[in-house]
């Protein structure tokens, strides 16, 4: 199989620089315009993305010829009933979870289930600067920060079981609260993805696509209709439960299955550290 030569990136440094990137392209906001803190925060979030993954890049050392054979064995190894299936694993694990926690809310307390209810509702805008964050910008970001990033390193260091599961808890913590759960089992999914095709472009088109299906009805949606969340009753904690089971029962056999049919990938790696030891050049 041929390797990807792309240079390791250590973890603390990543991190720091984020944090720098989007401290400074904030500061520079202030002082232009303190107004466009509040008014045009996507396009800044963009600015910020955009400025580090050109970071990464200078970091992996990716040159024209590097991202041409990556690009082309993205082709060849592309499977979109795969990629598909991860995407419709992780809305069905998503969703399962989000209906199941406001029903137990809505039973506990409603004032609490309306408000997680408000919040999930405002995560995508109804903008093209944030559609782009979203789909393009955020899937580039993450799979390059999450993936290339946190787990090679955590499997360097420990193992690939622990570097899978604390990089994909670290990606579900940084989502949405309602739907953490389906954020990490993504994760994993991205991870074990990336394991076995070798290339990043593989999880970052799921990504896209799990991002693109969950903001399209947000993009074209009436912005005042858009803005108020319909107001949850303690009679729908019934529904939310039956219904957060069914889903989150499917999305979970869905997500075994996958598991069970890529186990390979995992264990090779795991028990054959040379396959997977990240040498320098390695994507």
């Amino acid at each position: 199989m041929k390797k990807q030569e792309f240079n390791e990136v250590k973890i603390i440094s990543s991190v720091a620089v984020y944090i720098l990137i989007n401290f400074f392209v904030m500061l520079v906001a202030f002082f232009i315009n303190e107004d466009i803190l509040d008014s045009d925060i996507d396009s800044l979030q963009l600015i910020s993305d955009i400025l580090f993954i050109l970071f990464l890049f200078y970091k992996f050392r990716v040159t024209f010829r590097k991202l041409g054979n990556l690009i082309r064995d993205f082709i060849e190894k592309l499977n979109m009933k795969e990629i598909i299936n991860v995407v419709f694993t992780q809305i069905c694990i998503s969703i399962g979870t989000t209906l199941l926690i406001l029903a137990v809310f809505c039973i506990i307390d409603i004032d609490t289930a309306n408000s997680l209810n408000s919040a999930s509702n405002e995560v995508f805008k109804n903008t093209l600067i944030s559609f782009i964050v979203t789909v393009i910008a955020a899937p580039i970001v993450e799979e390059l920060l999450f993936r290339v990033v946190f787990f090679k390193r955590l499997s360097r260091i420990f193992d690939v079981y622990v570097g899978m599961v604390i990089s994909s808890i670290l990606f579900g913590i940084l989502h949405v609260e309602l739907a953490v759960v389906g954020a990490v089992t993504f994760g994993i999914a991205n991870c074990i993805l990336y394991l076995k095709y070798r290339n990043i472009l593989i999880p970052m088109t799921v990504h896209f696509l799990n991002n693109l299906l969950a903001s399209l009805p947000m993009l074209f949606s009436n912005t005042a209709s858009s803005a108020e969340a319909e107001l949850i009753t303690k009679s729908d904690a019934y529904s939310f439960l039956i219904y957060g089971i069914i889903i989150f029962s499917i999305g979970l056999i869905l997500f075994i299955r996958f598991i069970i049919k890529n186990r390979q990938y995992i264990e090779k790696d795991a028990l054959d550290m040379k396959v997977y030891k990240f040498k320098k050049g390695l994507l």
